[in-house]
């Protein structure tokens, strides 16, 4: 049922992930290219259990650095320094909160997301629920 691609076309699905994957197999075999393609979940899917470690945001334009405790998000870290961010679901759901990085100066990042593709990974993170992949990790935001 998903047609051959066409140049800036967009492909949108929710429900299960089962249903969701079974779209996406379906649009690749069309040639849809990832950017493409979006999913929405209702509830955020089952997650493995996770490790949160210490890291810290490192705001470019503003020369400052913000450490972000274990049990804290970057989201709440930075509205505790007065630095407001728009945030909607806080699960990694929507997306609301996504702000670019510098992924070349940044430490490795644990996506948590179920938004973003892997090509918009690269240069965009979700700070309601992704976090450095290490402790003391450094993560490098465009703020």
């Amino acid at each position: 049922l998903v047609p051959a691609y066409a140049s800036g076309a967009q492909l949108y699905t929710c429900g299960s992930a089962r249903y969701m994957d079974a779209v996406f197999s379906a649009a690749a075999a069309a040639e849809w290219p990832e950017a493409a393609c979006h999913r929405e979940y209702f509830t955020a899917p089952e997650i493995p259990d996770r490790v949160n470690h210490p890291f810290v945001l490192e705001l470019r334009r503003q020369g400052r650095e913000l450490p972000v405790s274990a049990d804290q998000s970057a989201t709440d870290a930075l509205a505790a320094a007065g630095i407001a961010v728009d945030v909607k679901c806080s699960d990694g759901l929507c997306g609301v909160c996504a702000l670019p990085y510098d992924a070349a100066a940044s430490d490795p990042v644990e996506h948590r997301d179920v938004v973003l593709g892997a090509a918009e990974r690269e240069s965009r993170v979700i700070l309601c629920c992704s976090r450095s992949a290490r402790a003391g990790g450094r993560l490098v935001l465009e703020l």
